[in-house]
């Protein structure tokens, strides 16, 4: 066996008592004990008093705090984790180093998702991933403003609203993905790109800030 898979191994092992205790907080006791959630040692575990419902059971099906892009360092990087809302999982799911996952509301996930690292991902109302999706390192999806804008009455003015992804959706580094936004099955996010509307047409490229169609009829493979 070569360091690299040693490494991966020991890292594998290291996260068992920290994975039986995320499991046996979020499932039933009947799949928990099969770890089908394999959370990484260095996962900072903010909250667990959601849960998250699963397609199917099968060990280290969603995966936390491992893979992710060669410039993440696994040594200092540090994923966090915060479930007081449901999460719907549809299949594979890898989570990468240094992630930011937060959820108070609902959120499914589509099956065979990756996320490759550094990125946040908050859920507060609802938000919908599709099958087959990739997120760039550094790129941040929400569905809050995480502050209230009153207007003079104090009434809020900026409510969370819903963030649809669809299938084998690309974002790209650095890209912001906001409240009401809706991306169709296909389409590829361009670095550094600000999404914060319904984009209404399928296999496009999708650049700027504000975001707007640069190209169709792409198609992208991982």
């Amino acid at each position: 066996m070569n360091t690299d898979k040693l490494i991966k191994l020991f890292r594998y092992l290291a996260a068992i008592p920290k994975s039986l205790y995320v499991n046996l907080h979020l499932l039933p006791f009947k799949q928990a004990i099969k770890l089908p959630i394999i959370v990484s040692n260095k996962t900072k575990l903010i909250s667990l008093n959601g849960r998250v419902k699963l397609d199917k059971v099968k060990t280290g099906l969603v995966r936390i705090g491992f893979t992710g892009a060669n410039m993440i360092d696994y040594r200092y990087s540090r994923t966090m984790l915060q479930i007081d809302g449901l999460v719907t999982v549809k299949g594979k799911v890898k989570i990468g180093k240094g992630t930011r996952l937060i959820v108070t509301g609902n959120l499914d996930l589509g099956g065979n998702f990756i996320s490759t690292g550094d990125s946040t991902i908050i859920c507060k109302k609802q938000m919908c991933i599709g099958n087959d999706c990739m997120f760039a390192w550094e790129s941040v999806i929400m569905d809050t403003d995480q502050h209230a804008i009153l207007d003079q009455s104090g009434n809020q003015i900026n409510l969370e609203d819903k963030v649809i992804i669809g299938n084998n959706v690309w974002l790209g580094a650095r890209s912001f993905v906001l409240k009401n936004s809706v991306i169709e099955d296909g389409c590829i996010v361009a670095a550094n790109t600000t999404v914060t509307r319904s984009i209404a047409e399928k296999d496009v490229i999708i650049a700027g800030a504000p975001s707007k169609k640069i190209k169709k009829g792409v198609n992208w493979q991982h």
